[in-house]
């Protein structure tokens, strides 16, 4: 990718950073449903899933420089750029399955506005990762849509939709500095931030209005807040995350990816 077509190198290099570090973290954390998922085709589900996350991470983290380790699990904690929802442990089911689909209904959208980059090699990694996300959605989708037929289904789950709703908008947060409109126009992504929010907004309240709920999104913003993950503010769950991470480097230093 040339600088005509990227005027800003850095904005493209810090929102695909936050895009690797959202992918390594929710595969990590999907990771712990290895052999403790609520029945098997859902624990096999989960763990396919976790490998492709963590393989978007190592597709990205690739785009970003020649050492994967180091970039994935070698910084320092505010130099991470995940939003605070990949950070939760989300251990109970109905948590996973509900952060699951607000993270790859938006991961779809996002994914879409990278796979004719100018980025050559980010379109790339963009249209290999959309044929998995089809996949992630539609398990996603099709377990929401049939637990929430049922009074107990709703009862569990739309609580934690009012908790995590808000918190996922994050996902399209940028960094501080850094401008979406700069990477539409430079052929970076094919639409700004702001409106693959709106999109996301969009797809989840008609998921979700077949039981007559709309969650209370927070006002737009571009720029993360003074606590957003993308400014390097992590979230209390981020230190035990990381130590799991980097347990094997941690035993072995001379493992690689």
């Amino acid at each position: 990718m040339s600088d005509v077509n990227r005027p800003d190198p850095s904005d493209a290099r810090q929102v695909v950073l936050a895009l690797a570090d959202d992918e390594l973290c929710v595969g990590q954390n999907l990771a712990w449903w290895i052999a403790v998922g609520p029945f098997l085709e859902e624990d096999l589900a989960l763990t396919s899933i976790s490998q492709d996350e963590l393989g978007h991470a190592r597709a990205l983290y690739g785009l970003l420089g020649d050492d994967i380790d180091a970039l994935a699990y070698g910084r320092q904690p505010h130099e991470y750029r995940s939003a605070h929802l990949t950070e939760l442990p989300c251990r109970d089911w109905g948590e996973t399955l509900v952060r699951h689909f607000l993270y790859d209904t938006a991961e779809s959208i996002r994914w879409q506005a990278f796979a004719d980059s100018s980025w050559e090699a980010l379109g790339a990694v963009a249209r290999r990762a959309l044929a998995e996300e089809r996949s992630h959605l539609r398990h996603a989708s099709g377990l929401l849509s049939r637990l929430l037929r049922t009074e107990s289904g709703c009862s569990q789950l739309l609580p934690l939709f009012d908790q995590f709703a808000p918190m996922a908008c994050e996902l399209f947060d940028v960094p501080s500095g850094c401008s979406s409109d700069d990477l539409v126009a430079g052929g970076v992504m094919s639409s700004p931030l702001g409106d693959q929010r709106a999109e996301w907004q969009a797809t989840v309240d008609e998921a979700l209005a077949q039981v007559g709920y709309q969650p209370k999104w927070p006002d737009h913003k571009e720029l993360g807040s003074p606590a957003s993950g993308r400014d390097g503010q992590r979230s209390p769950h981020f230190a035990t995350l990381h130590a799991e991470m980097v347990e094997v480097l941690t035993i072995d230093p001379s493992a690689v990816w």
